[in-house]
């Protein structure tokens, strides 16, 4: 059978991804494309609904074409009811979905290419626009030696790959990585103690977490990367409130100047959405001067689409399309044109 997984959303579903398909060729699947595959996976976003309506059109064109779809990963109950009334098949997990399948037990690990590495699932945090805490649920880390034996595996295989002029990279990954329950300063100097040459990356961080421990390990250790991706969403603090995002815009840009000051070198990426409701142009141009503040090197802006489920959800959709696309081209003709 060919298959063909089709990722939504974040890092974690990068992550979630590629376990499902070695998963799946280890059973006697057949990576393919669209047109190709009798069947499909799709691992849904937690913040963008618009993506998942848009997936939502796909499939009768899918289901034309005679193909089965399985779904996964940040999906409502709401959503759930939607496709399974449209015939497709949620599952929550491997032993689910090998139950749904009729597969027997089978092992999965990623190979040396494929270096994210989840140190923990769910989030606490229940910012207004999220859907994560509800899908996938409160706070989890991993074990610490269970983490070590995975990045050890991985740096095991890394002589077997070609890389060419780059390091290969351990990607830590965390809804909220800064709250690891172990301890993630200490987390970062054990992997950074292994032998080996790569480096070792992380995401997300939440602002309201990045303590002075993980700053000093940022500057600190060789094997951690100095490009930071540091979640702003907004500069207005009436929006950030409104998002249920714990700091202010004077808090954000202390914390920043911070690393700064630690880590010379360092290159912030960020995250920030545009359009959310109650975002006066007043609010907008509040995330505008953080921005120029900042300097950031990339940013990942989204336009606000409603999450049903979700806290703001409530709040409406009143800002035009029209002027989302305004405020993003004004952000991203600042940040990220010619980068």
């Amino acid at each position: 059978m060919k298959f063909l997984v089709e990722t939504i959303g974040c890092q974690q579903n990068e992550y979630d991804a590629s376990r499902l398909a070695i998963f799946l060729k280890s059973a006697g699947f057949i990576k393919s494309t669209a047109k190709e595959a009798g069947v499909i996976f799709i691992l849904a976003c937690s913040v963008r609904q618009m993506a998942v309506d848009r997936i939502i059109g796909r499939i009768r064109n899918w289901q034309r074409d005679g193909k089965k779809i399985y779904i996964t990963a940040c999906v409502t109950d709401d959503d759930k009811k939607k496709f399974t009334k449209k015939g497709v098949t949620y599952f929550k997990d491997f032993d689910e979905l090998s139950n749904i399948l009729g597969l027997k037990a089978i092992s999965y690990k990623l190979t040396a290419d494929s270096c994210y590495v989840p140190i923990m699932t769910g989030c606490n945090n229940f910012c207004s626009y999220c859907i994560v805490p509800y899908t996938r649920g409160r706070e989890k880390s991993r074990s610490t030696n269970e983490i070590i034996k995975e990045v050890t595996q991985l740096i095991s295989n890394f002589s077997t790959v070609q890389y060419g002029s780059e390091k290969p990279k351990i990607i830590l990954l965390g809804q909220n990585v800064n709250s690891y329950e172990y301890g993630f300063a200490e987390l970062l100097k054990k992997i950074n103690d292994l032998p080996g040459d790569f480096i070792i990356s992380f995401m997300s961080n939440h602002p309201k977490d990045m303590k002075a421990d993980v700053i000093d390990a940022i500057a600190k250790l060789p094997k951690v990367n100095k490009e930071i991706h540091l979640p702003l969403q907004a500069g207005s603090d009436k929006i950030l409130k409104a998002m249920n995002r714990p700091y202010t815009a004077e808090e954000y840009l202390r914390l920043v100047e911070s690393l700064k000051s630690k880590v010379p070198k360092v290159k912030l990426t960020t995250d920030i959405i545009v359009g959310f409701p109650g975002e006066t142009e007043e609010d907008f141009q509040q995330t505008v001067k953080v921005c120029k503040k900042v300097g950031f090197s990339l940013a990942y802006i989204n336009k606000y689409s409603p999450r049903k489920g979700t806290a703001s959800y409530k709040l409406g959709d009143p800002i035009a399309w029209s002027e989302k696309q305004r405020r993003w081209k004004i952000l991203d003709n600042l940040i990220n044109k010619n980068k």
